[in-house]
């Protein structure tokens, strides 16, 4: 369950092959999820004031975690996009003119309703 914050937010920027956007966000979340465990350590060695620490570490790493999520959310479909654009089209050299779509009727009395779809290559 903890992986999903983690690595969820990158699938995006790994579909758009942006792998480095997404093992950067990948590592940012992963340090924010071990901020308390060092808040904790901390908290640990010292004699007053320990819970403070660890309070403010486990505030500072859940606001890490969202912010990069947040983050990788939002641009993943950017780089989605623009990969996409960037890929040769499965036909080459093909480009669509226009493309019309108007309703039809037939068959006895005009009961059948259709479509008809015309593309200009």
């Amino acid at each position: 369950m903890l992986g999903t914050p983690i690595f969820g937010p990158a699938a995006g920027h790994f579909y758009a092959d942006n792998h480095r956007q997404a093992w950067v966000g990948i590592g940012t979340r992963t340090g924010g999820a071990l901020l308390p465990f060092l808040g904790l350590e901390v908290a640990g060695r010292l004699e007053s004031g320990g819970l403070g620490i660890l309070l403010l570490t486990a505030l500072a790493g859940g606001a890490t975690v969202l912010i990069s999520a947040v983050h990788d959310i939002t641009t993943a479909d950017d780089a989605v996009r623009e990969q996409a654009w960037a890929r040769p089209s499965g036909v080459s050299g093909v480009r669509v003119a226009s493309i019309q779509v108007n309703p039809t009727t037939s068959g006895p009395g005009g009961k059948q309703l259709g479509l008809t779809v015309e593309v200009e290559l």
